[in-house]
């Protein structure tokens, strides 16, 4: 089967407060944030010790996922001063029209709904620009942030599959919400 990139939402997401925008080399800064919480390293490509070298190759990372068509990852930015604060991944699942949303937010960015406001943002663009019928997202049954970002953003709980992830070497279950639309 053929490699279909994948295009970027034109114009930038925005909410006029939060916006989602491809990754900038200038962005590597939130990598560096983003290594200083454990729980992102665990499930995430984001390296756990931080170089200048180690965060470029990140964000070169997630530019490449589009051009294979494995999904879109996008920086969640502060509209005011463009300073990337998080990431928005939606994947392609192997299933025709499923796509997978996960996200993080940089410790100093947390408490202010910022990932419920890019989650929503990204819902719409993902459901039309790739065509998805479903959009679903595996939460750990303890990270309580992220199931309160998804059920905020319309996502349902729908089940759990057990040992089913697998972060720092331990199985986990995982929560699977989905949003399907209307």
């Amino acid at each position: 089967m053929p490699v279909r990139s994948l295009s970027y939402p034109d114009p930038v997401l925005s909410d006029g407060r939060i916006g989602l925008r491809m990754w900038r080399e200038a962005d590597v800064d939130c990598i560096r944030l983003a290594s200083t919480d454990p729980r992102i390293p665990c499930g995430t490509t984001v390296p756990a010790d931080f170089t200048p070298a180690e965060g470029l190759a990140f964000i070169h990372r997630q530019w490449r996922r589009a051009e294979t068509g494995e999904g879109i990852s996008q920086a969640i930015v502060e509209v005011d001063s463009d300073r990337a604060i998080g990431l928005m991944w939606v994947a392609m699942r192997p299933q025709p029209h499923v796509g997978g949303l996960g996200y993080w937010v940089v410790p100093p960015a947390r408490g202010q709904e910022t990932a419920t406001a890019a989650v929503r943002l990204a819902i719409p663009w993902a459901m039309n620009a790739l065509e998805l019928r479903r959009l679903e997202a595996w939460v750990e049954p303890r990270n309580l942030a992220s199931q309160r970002v998804l059920s905020r953003a319309g996502f349902q709980q729908e089940g759990r599959l057990r040992k089913f992830l697998t972060n720092d070497h331990r199985s986990s279950d995982a929560l699977v919400f989905s949003l399907i639309p209307a």
